[in-house]
């Protein structure tokens, strides 16, 4: 019966893994609004995403203002440019702070208001011709652009849904399922032995599959420029949640190699049968 019970809370443990995992990262990089913003700087710094966000600029300041369609061939690369400088930085953060409260509300899509940038996109502008410069305002009302919707990564609100409400009750009990095992069964050190192991091999699997639903996600996303842009922004948000899940198996491992240890200092400590 306790062994019954033992391989119950081992499964239970196995189970709270990707949870425990997915909280641990949320309430690390999600949750808080500076961790938040850093993170979305790192993803607007990817070349595939600054090109996909001048594009997608220029289409809305031309749409506001037919004269600068001629001027097209100076303006996009002007919003490229601009998407390097520190002024640009000063006000994507801003409005990623904005963004961050999409999240925490629960919006169904995060949008960015980068109309703030004009001013220095005309500057870039002047610099190369300033007949197409002069036609670019202080400010257009550009549309917030969004750049992720509920429908594409539910699992990111997910996770901010359970951490807000669960806070480390996850991981908690992740440990404690654990923990309760070794405690319950006869053979401690192979049940941790076992428990680690798995712990070990759901994890590479999680970083595994992780790295597999990059493919599966961009088929959602749109045009080609989109797409790159997409696997771009992906790749450095599960960077981070990669390594975090790499390091819970190394932790998986650690206890698997001291049930191991255990189970070798047990055997050499039995007195042999005929020992008198």
């Amino acid at each position: 019966m306790r062994g019954f019970v033992a391989g119950l809370l081992v499964l239970a443990g196995l189970v709270l893994v990707p949870f425990a995992d997915l909280g641990i990262w949320t309430r690390r990089e999600i949750l808080p609004t500076e961790a938040f913003t850093d993170l979305a700087t790192e993803i607007v710094t990817q070349d595939a995403v600054q090109d996909a966000l001048a594009k997608r600029l220029a289409d809305e300041l031309v749409a506001r203002q037919p004269r600068l369609g001629l001027g097209r061939f100076v303006l996009e690369p002007a919003m490229r440019q601009a998407l390097d400088t520190p002024q640009f930085e000063a006000i994507f953060r801003t409005a990623v702070t904005s963004t961050h409260g999409q999240l925490e509300r629960g919006d169904d899509q995060l949008s960015l208001n980068l109309d703030a940038m004009l001013p220095i996109v005309r500057d870039l502008v002047a610099q190369v011709d300033a007949g197409v410069a002069s036609n670019i305002p202080d400010s257009a009302g550009l549309p917030e652009i969004t750049f992720l919707r509920k429908d594409q990564v539910p699992q990111l609100w997910f996770g901010v849904v359970v951490t807000r409400h669960a806070s480390w009750l996850l991981p908690i009990l992740m440990v404690l399922a654990f923990a309760g095992a070794v405690m319950v069964a006869r053979k401690r050190a192979l049940t941790l032995v076992i428990a680690g192991f798995g712990m070990a091999f759901v994890c590479l699997l999680l970083a595994l599959a992780l790295r597999v639903g990059r493919d599966m996600l961009s088929n959602v996303v749109g045009p080609e420029v989109d797409v790159r842009a997409f696997d771009a922004g992906y790749d450095v948000v599960t960077d981070s949640i990669v390594t975090q899940t790499l390091a819970l198996g190394v932790v998986g491992l650690v206890s698997a190699g001291v049930g191991v240890v255990l189970m070798v200092w047990r055997r050499a400590n039995t007195r042999p049968t005929g020992w008198a």
